[in-house]
């Protein structure tokens, strides 16, 4: 069947017996949006609906979506590349660009909470590039119409503005960011990969007060805290009792290090309710399913007792112990499956997507009744515009001792989560690391809000001053790396550089030896290439000042105006006025 919207033709695909309906197509110089009304002849559950068109593939390179783990590769139509995306994981948005980084097609979904997939791949017999709109990927609740509007940006415009314009153009149908306190933008000390579950006060309060003094303000207290088995897994979560053989007592725990002057948050994993816990029985029949590798089912959210329990549970501990946030773990597990419960007799919803915004509803609404500061953490994948409704922090996916994917999925965070405050994963590195390679971990995320995790007392001297120098620069520029303009360059190249503009100020890491070019006011490039100079491009004649890994200046040059080679050891700065 052909839907003609404006100017497209779609082809469509689907099982289901509907009625397709143009509703109005809207078209504002390049941009243009299509919304389109399905009718089902009854009550279903829909199977999946594909939108496919073709167009000439000219001046295309390659595809960017905004989740973690991606080639930025143009695949083949038989293996296309594709962005997924439901309420709490990912997000409606693909964008496709050529090699100056400017956009070519950028494609968004005015629905963010039904399984949808944006897909394009190569036609290799006649070179275009077929493109396809999937709705109802994953199993739905049962609905009789179903609306979308499909927004198309063709503006040769940088492709970084283009992804940013969606999350103005989702703003302005409702999807707002939630309020984010000053706190959830300030670095962060991270329990996960320095202790793991072996959480012992007397311990973390001993590398909070370092963290303190280097100028992190908050302590993430992640798993371990709830069970005294430390074997990893979740068989024992769903209970959330506070083990008394590792924190006897979370007042005073958390009491001193509020002393410390540092925000306490401390992790839940939302909807895992082990095999090994005592409230494992209490929700039988509750359950979407069970996965047999985390020991642990997962809650059925569209049971309102269900939610109560959880909203229960977050909010008690709180009022107790002064908690300043949470971090809410494994949202995106919350799908519908084949043995996943049919009782809407006894469910207030039958959309799981549904539920799962009620539930964040109602936990953020109480939770900041308690504190309107509270601070909510959530990773990627559930960092779409629902989720940005309810979560303050947004941090990228676990990538322990992994710079390049910290790297590249902080920019894609930071071009997708507007006002949010977007986290480096927990930064860590080996004990005898190289002081260019901790370095290179901590440039990899300056464009985020950074998320630290080592002991203190087991890293070097070096590596201690390496990361003072280095949150120091951070606080006094925070201004610009959170809140400032993104630019990257070279998406194909997972970015070559990347750019935050302030006021009066430019910072950029150059990941490759490509040209940088110096703008106006002070411009700060730090040299993450892996070589010992850089090469810069000036308008005028300008001073540089060259500093070393500790923070250190070495030696002040003059810049000719036109290009330079500035001879810069292996993550320096170079400071250009």
């Amino acid at each position: 069947m052909e839907i003609k919207l404006g100017d497209l033709v779609f082809r469509s695909e689907t099982k289901c017996a509907l009625k397709a309906e143009t509703l109005c197509t809207m078209r504002e110089g390049e941009v243009s949006e299509y919304r389109l009304r399905l009718v089902f002849p009854e009550a279903v559950m829909p199977t999946a609906y594909r939108l496919i068109w073709e167009e000439p593939q000219i001046d295309e390179l390659g595809f960017w979506p905004p989740s973690s783990g991606h080639w930025p590769n143009l695949r083949p139509d038989w293996s296309m590349s594709s962005a997924h995306s439901r309420t709490a994981s990912g997000m409606p948005l693909a964008c496709i660009y050529n090699k100056q980084n400017v956009n070519r097609l950028t494609v968004a979904l005015s629905d963010p909470a039904n399984p949808t997939v944006l897909s394009a791949g190569v036609v290799e017999e006649t070179g275009s590039l077929r493109l396809c709109v999937e709705l109802f990927a994953q199993s739905c609740a049962p609905m009789e119409s179903y609306e979308i509007t499909i927004r198309m940006d063709r503006r040769p415009v940088p492709f970084y503005d283009a992804v940013v314009s969606v999350r103005d153009w989702w703003r302005s149908i409702g999807y707002q960011e939630t309020y984010v306190p000053d706190a959830a933008k300030m670095p962060v000390y991270s329990t996960w990969y320095s202790f793991h579950q072996y959480t012992y006060p007397e311990e973390i309060i001993a590398e909070c007060t370092v963290a303190k003094a280097m100028g992190m303000d908050t302590v993430i207290v992640d798993d371990g805290w709830q069970t005294d088995d430390n074997s990893r897994g979740y068989a024992f979560c769903g209970d959330w009792r506070i083990c008394g053989t590792k924190i006897p007592s979370m007042k005073d725990f958390v009491d001193r290090i509020h002393a410390l002057g540092i925000k306490f948050m401390i992790w839940f994993s939302v909807p895992f309710v082990g095999f090994e816990s005592e409230n494992y029985e209490r929700f039988k029949g509750k359950y979407l399913f069970s996965r047999s590798w985390s020991r642990a089912s997962i809650l059925d959210p569209r049971f309102p007792e269900v939610r109560e329990f959880l909203v229960d549970t977050y909010c008690s501990y709180v009022e107790e112990y002064g908690w300043d946030g949470l971090k809410l773990d494994f949202i995106d597990s919350f799908r519908l499956a084949e043995e996943s419960p049919v009782d809407y007799e006894h469910m207030d919803t039958a959309s799981v997507e549904e539920a799962v915004e009620k539930l964040l509803a109602e936990a953020t609404a109480r939770l900041k009744a308690i504190n309107p500061e509270f601070m909510i953490e959530f990773r990627e994948s559930y960092v779409g515009p629902i989720v940005a409704r309810y979560g303050t922090m947004f941090r990228v996916t676990d990538c322990p001792n992994d710079p390049f994917v910290n790297r590249v999925d902080s920019v894609a965070l930071r071009l997708t989560s507007g006002s949010i405050a977007v986290h480096s994963d927990m930064i860590m590195w080996n004990d005898n690391e190289k002081n260019e390679a901790v370095l290179y971990q901590l440039l990899a995320s300056l464009f985020t809000v950074p998320q630290i995790s080592v002991r203190f007392g087991r890293i070097t001297e070096d590596h201690k001053k390496i990361l003072s120098n280095f949150l120091s620069f951070w606080r006094a520029h925070r201004d610009t790396l959170v809140n400032g303009k993104i630019e990257a360059t070279d998406a194909e190249a997972n970015y070559s550089s990347v750019t935050a503009r302030g006021k009066g100020e430019s910072i950029t890491v150059l990941h490759q030896s490509i040209v940088a070019p110096v703008g106006d006011g002070v411009t700060y490039l730090f040299n993450a290439t892996g070589k010992d100079c850089i090469y810069v491009e000036t308008e005028n004649g300008s001073l540089c000042e060259l500093y070393d890994l500790l923070g250190n200046k070495y030696r002040e040059i003059a810049l000719p105006k036109g290009l330079s080679k500035i001879n810069l050891m292996n993550c320096g700065m170079a400071k250009i006025h």
